[in-house]
């Protein structure tokens, strides 16, 4: 019980609850982004032999994006996503099949 009398009372505690809200309120903005990058990745291999690299990296940024929002969503971290930290970085990109 001391515990819930501890967390109504601090700051902390509701700041992160604004954080989590907006984190909430980015992840699916950036979720709906990432539908339409499959979709259009798949136009273009339909048109190529290859993957449009760009897509491939903002896709890449995007989904570790996603993954560390619902990270700091789940209490699984406390390190913010973006805004608050910096963007990720595309990592584990597929070799080009050229």
């Amino acid at each position: 019980m001391q515990a819930f009398k501890n967390n109504l009372t601090s700051e902390a505690f509701w700041l992160r609850l604004v954080f989590m809200l907006l984190s909430l309120l980015l992840v699916e903005i950036a979720a709906s982004i990432l539908t339409l990058l499959v979709a259009g990745q798949f136009l273009y291999r339909l048109f190529n032999e290859s993957s449009h690299h760009t897509i491939l990296q903002f896709s890449n940024s995007l989904g570790r994006f996603i993954l560390h929002s619902y990270r700091f969503l789940s209490y699984q971290t406390e390190s913010k996503p973006f805004p608050f930290s910096d963007w990720p970085e595309p990592e584990d990109l597929p070799q080009s099949e050229d």
